[in-house]
């Protein structure tokens, strides 16, 4: 990994102001070994909402630091990206910008000439699954996504499939400024704790992912119920995740608890140490999403040698190569594997797949794309004061 010896990089932490999403995850992992390797390395944490405590311990750093601005307007995501963090960028003339959301303050080589910018893209949602997300942020991306692109020195995808959608929707930006750096996974060394409702399972089919329509969960709890009903001795459905946007039907079936006679669970908000549990118990992972950046419950399924079911999907084949696929929207289909896989995990004959945990470790990760930082950061030309 290249050192940046004593510059300022500072970062677009909002995503470490909401707990359990992909983007926080990444960045923490990331950030948290980055932070480590690199003690000559001043990081500023920028955001206009505060750090949720699940990342407290960058704060803990001496390299660290915190600037959160919520006064008035800056509530508002938008109008801090766009007002407020190009004047403290200016103020402060950062070595680099780390774009951790997709997002640049608008016209920003010409609002901060002297900064170079690194830009995460997870995805290209607005374009590949539009119907997926939100419309006000489905146009947000439609809006800013182009220049924010064009406006980057460098741009990190979370994976191929990114990239090559980046590729396709906007032919014009440079192939050479796209870089490829996938997520780590290391959930082992927490604690493990079971949550209550699902201490006494023994076989279960685990489902992760906040309760949304792009994560499609709608269709494979169709599609055990289903199963359920035809026959008694499926193995019991698992859901931990978040409320989302959307799918407001199933949040509240599965927030209720009415469904648990049934054999279905929902854990909201599961901490680190009860997912941990969850892994390690469960015999399979299901991962029924319309789309994806990456998909990191294949790789933590993995880490656990825990088998998966997935959805169909371009990025799915390309990290979950081992599991058994499913069309996303085939209830019918679903049905179908949810029996057939039941039976196997019941006889017995549940086959765990690879993993390599040095190929998928946060240092390597980290180191790959502290390289690409140190490439286009402007050089540390004095000391911090």
């Amino acid at each position: 990994m290249s050192i940046i010896h004593k510059a300022l990089i500072l970062v677009d932490a909002r995503p470490l102001a909401w707990p359990g999403t992909g983007n926080a995850s990444y960045l923490f992992g990331m950030l948290r070994e980055l932070v480590r390797s690199q003690p000559d390395t001043h990081w500023l944490l920028a955001a206009h909402r505060g750090i949720h405590q699940e990342f407290a311990e960058l704060l803990l750093q001496p390299n660290v630091e915190v600037r959160i601005d919520s006064s008035g307007l800056n509530r508002l995501g938008p109008f801090w990206l766009h007002w407020t963090l190009p004047r403290l960028i200016n103020r402060l003339q950062p070595n680099l910008l780390w774009a951790s959301l997709a997002a640049l303050p608008w016209r920003y080589q010409k609002r901060c000439p002297a900064v170079p910018a690194l830009t995460n893209f997870h995805d290209l949602n607005a374009y590949v699954a539009p119907r997926t997300m939100q419309r006000w942020n489905r146009w947000q991306h439609r809006f800013l996504d182009h220049q924010a692109l064009v406006h980057s020195d460098a741009v990190v995808c979370l994976s191929k499939t990114t990239r090559s959608d980046i590729q396709r929707v906007f032919p014009d930006i440079t192939p050479s400024k796209m870089h490829v750096v996938y997520p780590g996974c290391e959930i082992h060394g927490s604690e493990s704790r079971a949550p209550r409702s699902i201490a006494h399972l023994k076989h279960f089919f685990l489902c992760v992912g906040t309760i949304e329509p792009r994560k499609n969960q709608i269709t494979v709890l169709t599609a055990w119920l289903s199963a359920k009903a035809a026959q008694n001795e499926l193995i019991p459905l698992v859901f931990v995740g978040r409320r989302g946007w959307g799918e407001t039907s199933v949040y509240d079936r599965l927030h209720s608890g009415a469904l648990q006679a049934e054999g279905v669970y929902f854990i909201e908000g599961a901490s680190q140490a009860e997912l941990s549990w969850c892994y390690s118990k469960c015999s399979m992972v299901i991962l029924p999403s319309l789309h994806e950046g990456f998909g990191l419950p294949v790789i933590e399924a993995y880490s656990y040698g825990k088998p998966c079911i997935l959805s169909d999907i371009p990025i799915f084949r390309e990290v979950g190569s081992k599991s058994s696929f499913v069309s996303p929207l085939d209830a019918n289909a679903w049905q179908a594997t949810l029996t057939a896989k039941s039976r196997q995990i019941q006889s017995g004959k549940n086959r765990q797949p690879a993993f390599n945990s040095k190929t998928w470790s946060w240092k390597k990760k980290a180191a790959e794309l502290g390289g690409i930082l140190a490439s286009v950061a402007r050089p540390a030309d004095k000391d911090l004061d």
